[in-house]
C-alpha cells in the first residue's frame, strides 16, 4: 500500500519476495526485541521516475540483518543492531570476560553444576556471594534474575543499561531495560526482592533472544507441565531448545530456583554448545 508502514512485531524473514513502491514512501518499522532478516533474494522495485526508496526504521533493541543490496537501496534509520546478510559476525556473540580459578570452595569440580557455574562466572553472567563462595543451593531473587537477563541481552545486542540514580533501587534500570526490550511486561513482577520460581525464570529467559536462537533440537516432555500453567509455553520452548530439563520427568515450576540451577539456564542460552540434545 502506497505510503504505508509495515510494523515488525515478531521475528520475520523476507526471502524470495518483491517489495514494490509506487506513490509514496513505504516504511518498515522493526520493533524492539524482534529480528528482521532480508536475504539477497529480496527484490525492490519502484515506479519509474520515483527518486526515493523504501525506508526501514530499526528501533533500539531491535535487530535487522539485511543483504548488501537492501542496505544500499533502502533509507535506513538505525537505533538498534544492523548486520549484513549473510552474517559476517562470529557464530557466538558471547565471550568470556574473566577467568575462573576455582575460588568458590562450595563448587567442587565433581559437582554436577561445576561447569555451569564456571562458565556463568567466566562469561560475566553470575558472580559469587563472597570472594570464596557461590552458594549454589541458595536462591535467586527476581532482581538478580533480571540483571542476568539484561547482561545476556546486552551482550547479544550491544545495548547498554543506565546506572541507578541517587535514591532509586539498584535494580530499577534493569527492570526498565527488560520492559523496554520486551523481556518482561510492565507490572509482571511486584516484588523484585522475592525469590524467583523456576516457572517465572523460564518466562523471563524465553524472551531475551530472537526466536531463531531457541531452535528446537529435541523432543522433551515434562509430566507436571500443561497448557493451563502460565509458564507452560516458555518451559516447552526452553526444554525443546535443550536449555532446561527436569528431575524425574518434572520441571517443578512452583519451586524457587537455586543459584546452581540458574547457571544452567544462563550458560545454555549464551553457549549453544552446552545445550542438551538428548530427548526423553
Amino acid at each position: 500500500q502506497s505510503g504505508a508502514t509495515l510494523t515488525i512485531n515478531s521475528d520475520v524473514r523476507f526471502d524470495d519476495i518483491i517489495l514494490f513502491q509506487e506513490g509514496a514512501q513505504n516504511t518498515i518499522l522493526v520493533k524492539a526485541g524482534t529480528t528482521l532478516i532480508m536475504t539477497d533474494k529480496v527484490v525492490m522495485l519502484a515506479k519509474p521516475g520515483i527518486d526515493y526508496h523504501f525506508r526501514i526504521v530499526i528501533e533500539s533493541g531491535a535487530t535487522a540483518i539485511l543483504s548488501e543490496e537492501v542496505q544500499n537501496t533502502m533509507t535506513i534509520e538505525n537505533n538498534g543492531t544492523l548486520e549484513t546478510y549473510p552474517s559476517s559476525t562470529p557464530a557466538s556473540k558471547f565471550n568470556p570476560t574473566r577467568t575462573y580459578e576455582n575460588q568458590f570452595t562450595d563448587v567442587p569440580e565433581n559437582a554436577w553444576f561445576y561447569s555451569y557455574v564456571k562458565t556463568a562466572y567466566e562469561y560475566g553472567l553470575a558472580s559469587g556471594t563472597s570472594a570464596a563462595g557461590f552458594s549454589p543451593d541458595g536462591t535467586f531473587t527476581v532482581a538478580q534474575a533480571l540483571t542476568a537477563a539484561v547482561n545476556i541481552h546486552k551482550a547479544y545486542t550491544g545495548n547498554t543499561v543506565r546506572a541507578a540514580a541517587q535514591g532509586e533501587a539498584w535494580y530499577t534500570p534493569y527492570v526498565e531495560y527488560c520492559v523496554a526490550n520486551g523481556i518482561i511486561k510492565d507490572g509482571q513482577f511486584t516484588d523484585y526482592n522475592k525469590n524467583i520460581t523456576r516457572g517465572e525464570m523460564a518466562i523471563v529467559f524465553a524472551n531475551i533472544l530472537p526466536e531463531s536462537e531457541y531452535k528446537a533440537i529435541r523432543t522433551y516432555t515434562l509430566s507436571d507441565m500443561d497448557d493451563t500453567l502460565p509458564s507452560a509455553a516458555a518451559v516447552k520452548k526452553l526444554a525443546e531448545a535443550g536449555i532446561v530439563g527436569g528431575a524425574g520427568g518434572k520441571y517443578n515450576p512452583q519451586n524457587d530456583i537455586k543459584r546452581g540451577e540458574a547457571c544452567v539456564i544462563f550458560t545454555r542460552i549464551a553457549v549453544a554448545a552446552m545445550r542438551d540434545a538428548k530427548a526423553n
